[in-house]
């Protein structure tokens, strides 16, 4: 009784297999995801990120026909042309611009959900196909599931809609990149879809230049997908030569400006500042000593010159291997992935509990099975990151693509009903799970937005607090194109709003606190020499009896400001 029992149960479970429950799910993906895309957009829509500004400017001086923003040794041009298409076409202005451009970053997520799907498409075909004595894979219905709640943890919960930067698009363009190799799969001698790779490529580095690194990985999985190295080798040049026709225009404006080839700085400059560099950076101007104050003029209008192209400013001090200092840094970044999302070893243990009551199958090597070529992705793109730096928005769309690759890999045993019972119940259990993370970022994104918690102001907060010092230096006297001067590292979108520019900065806080009055008015006579209308900082120390000069902007509770020259 017991045993028919169970068996009824399994049953139960394996009819779910329907179409009827497939085209469910798929429905349920289509409405949670941009419902929940939507909401996020609307909850965080007071944030702005450091870089965010900076895109915004480049897009916005390519609207404006100032072309040369495009050839930024540090960002990429891609995703600035994109706010600036949404600037042009929704009339933004500095005001209302954080909140209207996070429209960008909602269509990258439905780009990204298209992409998914087509990725899904072509795992499902094969699926079905892979029939073994003995076992079945895991049913359609619950594979969707599995897939669809991990690509919304990963976008919306990693990566993030506040963010303005391209972290969405390139989740987006890895996926359409991963289907394409799949097509090529599919079809290896089809010349249009190596040109399809190519363009894609092409458009992932114009986006962010770690495509253009990476795309070699993406160019031997599309060779090894062909059964004749011989019949790969024109596709896949073909494939290179569209990549390079698209990333020509950028790689030579680059190299002009800086009188060598590069596709970019970002990762020499990374591997400079995090790992080991020597040298002295040969741009920015020392214009006092103590309190060290720097002088930022730069070529391109923009609101903070020091944060518009870091390499730029940085160039001069090279990167420098010292296998002995990164070699750890390695192993504490590849520790730090699993710090950063603990969760992943859930994920670990729950495939290791598939593997143990059933059967998994990675496929054959050539060509390269789905599991192959998408774990390859993965495990590659995971890779690179944790040579330099490594945040989860980084490696988002590799997590995702490693997913798929485990859960196409298991396999039902078909006579062991107890285990086929516990693995798909637990398969049903992490999906439940990944959708209650999706829940919890949902709602912990919103409120951190709109509630103020912890000592810290809520995002439409602080957004408020950056008007309050653009209409405080307006009152003062300070007027669009005055150059002023910032103490540590504020967040600066007031000065984007005011349309003044900061050229001067003095990054030790500390210091500037302890000089001396001589020092200080040392400082100031520099400032003073070189046209700087004011100094803003963001800081409570400053509001003490010792420093009488210094104001504060009313509706803030730490933004001083002194002012050098009146009007």
């Amino acid at each position: 009784m017991g045993s028919l029992r169970r068996e009824r149960g399994l049953s139960t479970l394996e009819s779910f297999d329907s179409d009827r429950l497939h085209g469910r799910i798929r429905m349920a993906f289509w409405i949670i995801g941009p419902l929940a895309a939507a909401a996020l957009a609307y909850t965080t829509r007071y944030f702005i990120n450091g870089d965010a500004m900076t895109y915004i400017e480049i897009g916005e001086s390519v609207i404006n026909g100032r072309f040369s923003a495009l050839a930024n040794l540090t960002y990429s041009p891609g995703y600035p042309v994109l706010l600036g298409l949404a600037q042009y076409i929704l009339k933004t202005n500095p005001l209302n611009e954080i909140q209207t451009l996070k429209i960008v970053n909602f269509f990258c997520f439905l780009l990204g959900m298209a992409a998914c799907e087509a990725l899904m498409t072509l795992v499902r075909k094969e699926l079905k196909r892979c029939e073994f004595a003995g076992e079945t894979p895991v049913p359609i219905w619950a594979f969707n599931a599995l897939c669809y709640s991990m690509f919304l943890v990963t976008s919306l919960a990693l990566v993030r809609l506040r963010l303005i930067n391209p972290d969405m698009l390139i989740f987006a363009l890895v996926l359409v990149v991963a289907a394409l190799i799949l097509r090529i799969r599919e079809a290896p001698d089809a010349y249009s879809r190596y040109a399809a790779l190519g363009l894609i490529t092409g458009i992932g580095y114009l986006s962010k230049s770690f495509f253009f690194v990476f795309s070699p990985v993406f160019f031997v999985l599309a060779a090894a997908c062909s059964a004749s190295v011989r019949r790969a080798a024109p596709r896949i040049l073909a494939a290179v030569l569209v990549m390079l026709i698209v990333s020509a225009p950028l790689i030579g404006a680059l190299s002009h400006r800086l009188g060598r080839f590069t596709y970019g700085e970002l990762g020499r400059h990374a591997y400079a500042l995090w790992i080991s560099g020597a040298g002295i950076p040969i741009h920015p101007k020392v214009i006092n000593e103590d309190p060290k104050t720097v002088l930022y003029r730069y070529d391109v209008q923009c609101t903070r010159p020091s944060g518009f192209d870091n390499c730029y400013w940085y160039e001069g001090f090279r990167p420098v291997f010292n296998l002995s200092v990164h070699a750890p840094i390695v192993a504490r970044n590849v520790v730090s992935v699993f710090l950063q999302a603990p969760w992943l070893l859930l994920i670990g243990m729950w495939y290791v509990f598939q593997w143990r009551l059933g059967n998994i199958r990675i496929g054959p090597l050539r060509p390269p099975s789905i599991f192959i070529a998408l774990s390859t992705i993965s495990v590659a793109g995971i890779a690179l990151y944790c040579l330099l730096n490594v945040e989860l928005r980084y490696i988002a769309s590799f997590i995702f693509l490693g997913f798929v690759a485990l859960a196409m890999s298991i396999r039902l045993p078909e006579r062991k009903p107890r285990s086929r019972r516990l693995m798909l119940g637990s398969s049903i259990a992490m999906a439940l799970f990944l959708m209650g993370l999706v829940a919890y970022s949902l709602v912990d994104q919103s409120c951190r937005s709109l509630l103020a918690g912890s000592g810290k102001l809520s995002y439409k907060e602080a957004f408020e607090e950056d008007i309050a010092v653009k209409d405080f230096l307006q009152k003062r006297g300070i007027v669009q194109g005055d150059e002023i001067a910032v103490v540590g590292s504020p967040p600066v979108n007031w000065a984007r709003m005011a349309g003044v520019r900061i050229v001067a900065e003095a990054p030790d806080t500390d210091q500037a606190l302890s000089a001396s009055t001589e020092q200080k008015e040392s400082c100031m006579a520099a400032l003073r020499q070189h046209g700087i209308k004011a100094i803003v900082v963001k800081d409570a120390r400053f509001g003490n009896a010792s420093a009488p000069a210094w104001a504060l902007v009313p509706g803030t509770r730490d933004y001083f400001v002194h002012i050098l020259h009146g009007h």
